[in-house]
């Protein structure tokens, strides 16, 4: 990866939206243009409320979550 964020460093934790925003401003994309995936619901709505597109990671089911995120992307897996 080239960039990492990391609240080890920023000590802002998901659900905070500025953890979501300090993503967008360090990749200078837009959060609608990033794909959010993570385990944990309140993670994930602190992802769709700052704007971003998610997976709900499933644990049991990781073959279709990971289906469902490279889908994000116009991709499949082969």
């Amino acid at each position: 990866f080239e960039t990492i964020v990391d609240a080890t460093y920023t000590k802002i934790l998901k659900p905070d939206g500025r953890a979501y925003a300090m993503v967008g401003e360090a990749l200078e994309l837009p959060l609608s243009a990033c794909v959010f995936v993570d385990d944990q619901k309140r993670n994930v709505d602190g992802a769709i409320a700052a704007g971003m597109p998610t997976v709900h990671f499933d644990v049991a089911r990781p073959a279709q979550s990971y289906a469902e995120a490279l889908g994000q992307f116009g991709l499949t897996l082969s």
